[in-house]
């Protein structure tokens, strides 16, 4: 699968793709992995668990550690490819799905990943936008 601007979606961008389809559009990322679990050629290799992660910030004195967070992550196999998946928080289902949908079937989960990055950064300039209205009084 291509992106809007014509590179190859790499295995990360799909993850983090996703990722943000379990924030910003739950329902379509379970639809798109339920006719793959009703198949019945799938194994969980590893089920629903809860992780931490460590969140690096960027800085412009380098990165800085600035807290951990919890994730839930899957492992699965359909029809003898792997899935991989990791969402925010504790979410078995969608994690699940994310699984499922990046074994079997790339170019959905392509097409979802791509669709909710997009939605994240639209919603992460609108709220820019309203920042940048904010003015402060200084008595």
């Amino acid at each position: 699968m291509m992106t809007p601007n014509g590179r190859q979606v790499s295995v990360e961008r799909r993850a983090e793709g996703l990722a943000a389809a379990a924030r910003t559009d739950r329902s379509a990322l379970l639809a798109l992995a339920e006719p793959i679990a009703a198949r019945g050629e799938v194994t969980v290799e590893v089920a629903p668990e809860p992780r931490t992660v460590m969140t690096v910030l960027e800085t412009p004195i380098g990165q800085q550690c600035l807290t951990e967070v919890v994730v839930t992550t899957a492992a699965v196999t359909v029809a003898g490819t792997r899935g991989w998946g990791c969402v925010l928080g504790w979410d078995a289902e969608a994690a699940l799905a994310a699984a499922l949908a990046d074994a079997a079937d790339p170019a959905g989960a392509d097409r979802l990943a791509e669709a909710a990055l997009r939605a994240e950064e639209h919603d992460r300039g609108a709220r820019v936008a309203q920042v940048r209205t904010t003015r402060m009084e200084v008595a």
